[in-house]
This record gives structure tokens, C-alpha cells and sequence, in this order.
């Protein structure tokens, strides 16, 4: 098979010839990409174009969704004398001037919160205010990018869910408590980014088919960090599943992304009928209450997982420890098929970390030794 069969053979919950192995949010046909201009990660690229099966991870400036995503800001930046890339962000709205603070700190590649958009009841007002951002696909440019991944991979759009974009405009602990007050204003910001998420799907589904359409956001609604009896069903659900309801429309794939406690969520997740449930971090971590063994028990044959290779040890495991944990996690996912080996979040550090490269290595090579189907 090709890594595009592949793909799409394990989206759609079967069988393929080996079990598909991939950094994911990295690759070589994103070369907008930092992780493509950066050195130290130009050995991981060449893994992942040797032997990885590609998500192509498609652009998203075409129909941008609030300004949840502190990653995804722009604005004035400048560098601090410890080497931290402090970057400060104004919009104007209706209602007056929004202000949020972000940093980079020195060796690492992801931006942190400091000062959030929403401060403030006026500031939610002043987001509500906002008109809609012009959403037009540039069906061309996209199509340009398929046609270069060929059969090396299947196109990736993390747009993101309703829940996810509202929640990055807020300190966590605010958020949190405005949800347990009075959660009308919250629910008026849902209902917007809920429109506008919807908007990008049909946006970008009519010019791209059998790509994944990935919505991160619903572990913001999990536990420990809130009440997923109340908070999944009343902020997630709903939402994703209209959301999973317009991608299968537009003839894609719905991918839910959501780290953390699974337990409680499992079968809620299962109620929004998506295609894929990823990154799945497994006991012993304590950020999980789950093994593989008990996702793949309930989803089987209903959902593809993708994932199961625990960040911590790619980037701190022996290569032997790191050779049996992909072996143990291969023997438990990949019956059946519907099964994507994946670490449950890729490296950022800068330079990156030979052990972890060397890691990456033994996870491709194991892959595809002792991934095949018999």
C-alpha cells in the first residue's frame, strides 16, 4: 500500500498492509513549517519522509475561527534579555481595543499565555462585537498541497472546535469560573465560534476530499479540570457532532483530539460520531485513568485511534524501553486495524534532543518490523 491507502484504509477502521507510524504534527510537505527551516530536526524530517505515512497539515489562514489560539496570533513582538520572545497583540473591535501577551521561552517552540484577550465582561462584549472574518478557501493552493503529497499522506486541517477557540481567550481559572457562575456569556461565545467553525468546514470541505478534519478543544471540558458530566456534554457534544455532521457532508474525516482523563469521556465521545479519537495518553502517565487496552475495548470497530506513544518516553526512554513500548502498544492497538501509531504530542524543543531522536528512530523502525499484519 501506499502511505495514502494506508491512511485511508485505518480512518475508515480497517486493515492495512502494517500498521501506520507517524510524527504527525510534523512533515516534510509542510515547509512553512519551523520544524522544516530548523537544523537539529532535519534528521527527523528524513525519518519521517523515509519511513512515515503523512499528515499534511493545510493552512488555515483562509477562514480563521475568534483568536483562541495563542499560537496562531500575531502581533508586535520583541526579545527580552533572557532570549524570551515576548509578543503583545491589539484588536480593534465595535466596542474598543483587546490586548493579549504571549511568550516563547528560549529552547522551546510554542508560545505560553500571559494576558488573555478576555479580562473582562466588557472584553467578552467586545469579542461578541466582532463581524465575522471573511472566509474564502483558496481551493487552488490546497489542491497544489495534495497534489505535492500524493501518495505519501492524506491533507490534515486542525481547525479546532468551538470549545478550544472560546477557551484560549481566557485565563483557564476565569474561564472556569464564569462557567460555574453565569455561563450566559460563555454560551454566547460558543454559539459564535460554533457558527464560524461550522462556516470553515463547508468552507474547506468543498474543495478538498478524504482529508481529516481535526477538532481540537473538548479536553478543556474533561476531567480534572472541570466536571465532564456537566461541562462535555453541555460544551462538547452538541457542538462536535454538528460539527462531525458537516465534515462527513463535505466527504472527510472527523478527528477529535483530546489529551487527558478518558474514563468519563469515552462513551460521550462515541455519541459525536467521529472518525478518529486521538493522541490517547495510557496509564501509567498521571495525566491518564486509561490503558489501551480498555480505549481499544470500546472503541473498536467504531472509531480509529491514533496515538499511544507517550510524549515522556520519546523524549526520556532508553531506545530499548522505547522498542518495547511500541511493540507493547502495536500488540494492543493494531488487531482489526483502525490503528495509527503516534506520540501523544511531538518534541519542541530547540535544539532537539538526540535522545529523542533517537527514539524517533526506533519507533519508525519498530513500526515496521513488527507492525505487519499476519
Amino acid at each position: 500500500m501506499t502511505a495514502r491507502e494506508r491512511l485511508l484504509t485505518v480512518l475508515q477502521r480497517g486493515q492495512p498492509d502494517r500498521v501506520p507510524v507517524t510524527i504527525y504534527e510534523y512533515s516534510p510537505h509542510n515547509p512553512q513549517g519551523w520544524f522544516n527551516r530548523e537544523p537539529s530536526y532535519a534528521p527527523l524530517m528524513e525519518l519521517q519522509r523515509r519511513y512515515g505515512d503523512n499528515f499534511a497539515w493545510a493552512p488555515l489562514d483562509d477562514c480563521p475561527i475568534l483568536l483562541g489560539d495563542p499560537n496562531s496570533m500575531h502581533g508586535d513582538e520583541r526579545r527580552a534579555a533572557d532570549g524570551t520572545l515576548v509578543q503583545t497583540t491589539e484588536i480593534e473591535t465595535p466596542r474598543g481595543k483587546l490586548r493579549a501577551v504571549s511568550r516563547r521561552d528560549p529552547g522551546l517552540m510554542t508560545n505560553w499565555q500571559v494576558e488573555p484577550l478576555i479580562k473582562s465582561d466588557e472584553d467578552i462584549e467586545r469579542v461578541l462585537s466582532m463581524p465575522d472574518p471573511p472566509c474564502r478557501a483558496n481551493v487552488s493552493r490546497l489542491r497544489e498541497l495534495e497534489r505535492q503529497v500524493g501518495d505519501n499522506g492524506v491533507l490534515l486541517f486542525s481547525l479546532g472546535d468551538a470549545l478550544g477557540h472560546v477557551v484560549g481567550l481566557f485565563d483557564f481559572e476565569d474561564f472556569v469560573l464564569r462557567c460555574v457562575q453565569d455561563d450566559g456569556p460563555i454560551r454566547a461565545l460558543l454559539d459564535k465560534a460554533q457558527a464560524q467553525v461550522l462556516r470553515a468546514i463547508r468552507e474547506y470541505g468543498w474543495g478538498v476530499k478524504n482529508a481529516g478534519i481535526r477538532l481540537w478543544g473538548p479536553e478543556y471540558a474533561g476531567s480534572p479540570l472541570m466536571n465532564p458530566a456537566v461541562y462535555f456534554r453541555r460544551y462538547v457534544v452538541e457542538q462536535d457532532r454538528q460539527a462531525t455532521q458537516a465534515i462527513h457532508e463535505s466527504g472527510n474525516y472527523s478527528v477529535i483530539h483530546c489529551h487527558g482523563r478518558l474514563r468519563a469521556l469515552l462513551d460521550m465521545i462515541l455519541e459525536i460520531g467521529a472518525d478518529v479519537l486521538e493522541p490517547v495518553e495510557t496509564l501509567p502517565m498521571t495525566t491518564a485513568d486509561v490503558s489501551l487496552a480498555d480505549v481499544k475495548a470500546r472503541l473498536a470497530g467504531r472509531m480509529c485511534i491514533m496515538g499511544a506513544v507517550q510524549a515522556l518516553t520519546l523524549e526520556t526512554a532508553t531506545p530499548d524501553q522505547m522498542r518495547q513500548a511500541v511493540r507493547e502498544a502495536i500488540d494492543v492497538g493494531a488487531p482489526g486495524g483502525g490503528f495509527v501509531l503516534l506520540p501523544t504530542a511531538a518534541p519542541f524543543m530547540v535544539p532537539l534532543d538526540p535522545r529523542c531522536l533517537a527514539n524517533a528512530r526506533v519507533m519508525y523502525e519498530t513500526a515496521h518490523e513488527d507492525g505487519r499484519y499476519h
